[in-house]
């Protein structure tokens, strides 16, 4: 593990309340995708001393860079959206290996996801089109509307890419548009989209309520448990 202070190199808005922030890699830190990292804010005196755990979100095969996406949640994440080019963030990392995807995987896998909780599987994806991987790989991700869904574009390009890539958008409140899937992660959606569910490597990453239902569905769908992987948002300040 490194701990380092290095200067943001850009801010990119992802969403309305959501930022990537791309700092240098002064010390050429190296991860495995779905790992995380610890920050604070080194200039800030309110929150110095304050740290909280975000998550990579760009392929480790980009070494000159490290990005953190970032969705706005509280006093922290506040200070951080305040920040620009050129300010500076103190990390420590890598941390984190419970929702790791490595190159020696073979299974096919199945990312379960809502809103923010796709940051660590879109490091996996990234990491998995640039290497060439030959898994299937289904995104079922959830969010309220079309305006919260974060990387769309990017997504869509690498699914044009990649064919083995799908992704299926599930909205709660759409808009009268819409033309995807409509309400909340369900066993009917998962079985549309999925088949031998018991064959695959299941990702659950997203608020802990949506968690808890994904959980209960595969449990239904008798998908063992040595089959998940699961972020742990009980971490402190994760969300």
């Amino acid at each position: 593990m490194k701990k380092f202070i290095a200067p943001i190199l850009s801010v990119r808005n992802e969403t309305h309340d959501v930022k990537t922030f791309r700092v240098a890699n002064v010390s050429s830190i190296s991860f495995i995708p779905g790992q995380y990292c610890i920050v604070s804010l080194p200039d800030n005196p309110q929150f110095s001393k304050t740290t909280k755990p975000f998550t990579f979100s760009h392929s480790p095969t980009q070494k000159e860079y490290l990005e953190l996406t970032i969705k706005k949640m509280g006093y922290f994440t506040s200070a951080m959206f305040e920040l620009k080019e050129g300010d500076r963030l103190e990390i420590k990392g890598p941390v984190g290996e419970d929702l790791t995807f490595e190159e020696s995987i073979q299974e096919d896998i199945v990312f379960l996801s809502g809103g923010s909780g796709i940051t660590p599987f879109m490091s996996m994806i990234r990491y998995w089109a640039a290497k060439g991987l030959s898994n299937n790989l289904t995104l079922l991700y959830g969010n309220r509307t079309e305006k919260d869904i974060i990387y769309e574009k990017e997504l869509d390009t690498i699914r044009e890419r990649h064919p083995k890539l799908k992704i299926v958008h599930i909205l709660d409140t759409p808009s009268s548009s819409w033309q995807g899937e409509k309400g909340r992660l369900s066993k009917e959606i998962i079985l549309k989209y999925t088949s031998e569910p018991t064959k695959k490597l299941w990702y659950l990453c997203g608020p802990p309520p949506m968690v808890a239902a994904a959980k209960k569905i595969l449990s239904e769908l008798a998908v063992s448990e040595e089959n998940w992987k699961v972020e742990p948002w009980e971490i402190p300040g994760k969300s």
